[in-house]
């Protein structure tokens, strides 16, 4: 406990500077000791967007404040429920933004993110399927060249590194292809493309881990839900999954 929290200004169930506040620094804390070795690893709940703002903090999330504070130049995410684990090229940008941002650099240094977090996670020669950004892969440039001109490129050069990945597979069957055990992992374009099946397999279990930092962090894989806050109705299973996989990987 930081005691940093004056309980009469923070109301529960509502977005405030405080709470923001308060977060950023727990999280800040967690990291000190992690950096420092006297834990082996941090496990996360939720942080508020808005009250990272309303605080002063420029930060979107964990990952942001994770990565600036340990000045890790390339970091991502992975989500995982089960058997399904899913990385994002990118995340938390507009939609109008992503086609973009879907380059050959930006595929095979996420192709590259997942295959090192894979090994250290214990599998030696991970499979990583990756999925199309257009509507059935592209239809041959018909529907979008993003597939040819970044994405399978990117996937060529990854092979010739000694990666073993696949694609672009169409992202509506791609995942089904994941959970009957054809890859280990699977490289999404987007935010949404990679949350949803996640989300829709295994809800309340499922967990991130960001890749590429120097210590093991895990968090869950929701919001802070201040509709509920306070009421005793929130669901702690992913909370309880994110401390036994952060434990897990400490262990590797």
């Amino acid at each position: 406990d930081l005691h940093n929290v004056d309980r009469d200004a923070v109301r529960p169930g509502e977005v405030s500077a405080e709470g923001g506040r308060a977060a950023v620094e727990a999280v800040l804390k967690a990291l000190e000791l992690a950096v420092a070795g006297r834990v082996a690893a941090i496990a996360t709940g939720p942080l508020n967007k808005e009250a990272i703002r309303l605080a002063g903090y420029p930060f979107i999330g964990h990952t942001e404040i994770l990565a600036e504070m340990t000045h890790t130049a390339r970091s991502t995410t992975l989500l995982a429920t089960g058997p399904l684990r899913v990385v994002h090229v990118t995340r938390h940008v507009p939609f109008r933004e992503i086609a973009g941002l879907i380059t050959r650099e930006s595929v095979l240094d996420t192709l590259r993110l997942t295959d090192q977090g894979m090994r250290a996670w214990g599998l030696p020669q991970p499979r990583l399927g990756v999925a199309a950004l257009n509507p059935h892969g592209g239809e041959g440039g018909i529907l979008g060249d993003e597939e040819l001109r970044a994405i399978a490129p990117a996937v060529r050069d990854a092979r010739a590194e000694g990666i073993n990945a696949l694609g672009p597979f169409p992202a509506d069957s791609i995942f089904v292809r994941a959970l009957h055990g054809e890859f280990d992992a699977v490289v999404a374009m987007y935010h949404d493309q990679g949350h949803i099946p996640i989300k829709v397999h295994g809800f309340e279990d499922s967990v991130t881990v960001t890749l590429g930092l120097p210590v093991v962090r895990t968090s869950v894989d929701h919001g802070t839900a201040f509709d509920i806050a306070w009421k005793g109705v929130a669901n702690e299973s992913s909370m309880r999954a994110a401390i036994r996989l952060a434990a897990q990987l400490s262990a590797q």
